[in-house]
């Protein structure tokens, strides 16, 4: 397995969690697997059945203080040779029968090319756009700073850059020989660019059950105060501004004291100080709170305190994780269908839907889960259904296994015909 980051980590915990979980899976099932990952680690390391090398760079490396336009003139190429050089050494030692990468921006393109080249099948999980995205220095290089100064002074640098990253032969053009997607929308939109091929399969991704289930599902009827929570990065991707201004709209309605919102995130100071903002302005503050994040393991008994879980994004959401596991717990999901959401929330069939950046078509979901409690919690049922039997790891950990076996079964014939 070859990721950017891997527990015990503070960073990209969705991605990182997921590739854990789906590597203890495998090694549950008694395969040998080994995990080769960035230096990254916060805590002691835990104890595993499999080991877990800490010996990647990220390039650029946005968590230390050195700039990126020195990191690139002093070390990018030694860091992309040292990445290199890992995954050979790795590979000798180790002789996989299959290479599988998941999050692997900030992870040099030259390795996973060199990994493309190996001969054993190269897989990769895609649950973000990665094919999509640029060389991330190529990306750096090209974004111009607003202000005139500071524009005028990364000119010069930034066309030296840009040509030695040519003369280097980037962009890097790898080719997703083999890929898992994690919705049906990610394979299409990728799929249609053509920088994937045909073969490429749906493995929607899982949530633990054990962890994120219980019971039943929200009884909506005859409560007083139907308790709203939004959780996760907030950000003007994420859409919680619309979330304020649809309940600015219930208040206008006379509607807003049969609710009462939780923001539980954090996200850049600018966007944090503009919603908080908005609450002051709609005059919601009795109604909406903001909360800190807390740690994935307090994330079932958070949820277990809510009603309805909002999920409102605005960008192309590959397949919302935290959607699942608020469906899992019983919670009715109402959100939009950007991206793979569409897959997870049906409107009316497994939650309810709104359109995206659209306040008044939120407001109006939460008006008619508000009259109509008894059908809203038989569409709950029927989501927390779907999810425990369709959307867990026990049922990807199936599929992820039976498709590496396919693939390593057609190179070993490949093998024997050669020989």
């Amino acid at each position: 397995m070859i990721t950017n980051y891997y527990p015990p980590c503070q960073y990209d915990w969705g991605y990182m969690q997921l590739c854990e979980e789906t590597t203890e899976a495998l090694s549950a099932r008694g395969h040998e697997v080994a995990v080769l990952t960035s230096v990254y680690r916060h805590g002691e390391e835990w104890k595993r059945p499999y080991p877990v090398h800490r010996l990647l760079p990220v390039d650029p490396d946005w968590h230390q203080g050195e700039s990126a336009t020195r990191q690139f003139f002093l070390h990018h190429r030694q860091r992309e040779q040292q990445s290199v050089q890992i995954l050979r050494q790795l590979v000798a030692e180790f002789q996989p029968d299959v290479i599988f990468a998941w999050h692997c921006i900030g992870l040099s393109r030259v390795m996973l090319q060199e990994a493309e080249n190996m001969p054993v099948p190269m897989v990769y999980y895609l649950a973000n756009y990665l094919p999509e995205m640029p060389d991330e220095y190529i990306r750096y290089w090209r974004k111009m700073p607003k202000p005139r100064v500071a524009r005028w002074l990364k000119r010069i640098p930034a066309t030296i850059a840009l040509t030695m990253l040519a003369r280097e032969g980037k962009p890097v053009s790898l080719r997703y020989p083999n890929t898992v997607c994690v919705s049906a929308y990610v394979r299409e939109r990728l799929l249609t660019q053509g920088m994937i091929p045909e073969s490429a399969v749906v493995i929607h991704n899982g949530i633990d059950l054990h962890t994120f289930s219980r019971k039943g599902s929200v009884k909506l009827a005859d409560v007083p105060s139907l308790c709203c929570l939004v959780a996760g990065r907030v950000a003007a991707e994420k859409g919680v501004h619309t979330v304020i201004n649809a309940f600015a709209q219930l208040k206008d309605q006379k509607m807003v004291n049969r609710f009462a919102l939780t923001i539980l995130g954090d996200g850049p100071a600018e966007y944090m100080a503009y919603v908080r903002g908005l609450v002051q302005q709609h005059g919601l503050e009795e109604i909406v709170t903001f909360q800190p994040p807390v740690p994935r393991e307090q994330m079932p008994q958070v949820l277990s305190q809510y009603h309805i879980f909002i999920l409102p994004s605005e960008y192309a959401e590959p397949l919302a994780r935290a959607g699942q596991e608020a469906m899992g717990m019983g919670l009715l999901v109402v959100g939009t269908t950007t991206g793979g959401s569409g897959e997870l929330t049906i409107h009316r069939q497994t939650g309810y839907v709104f359109a995206a950046g659209d306040a008044g078509s939120l407001a109006a979901q939460l008006q008619d889960i508000a009259h109509n409690p008894q059908q809203a919690e038989l569409i709950a049922q029927a989501g927390q259904e779907m999810v425990l039997s369709h959307f867990h790891m026990d049922r990807m950990g199936d599929e992820v296994e039976q498709y590496l076996a396919s693939l390593i079964a057609v190179n070993q014939e490949k093998e024997r015909q050669l020989a």
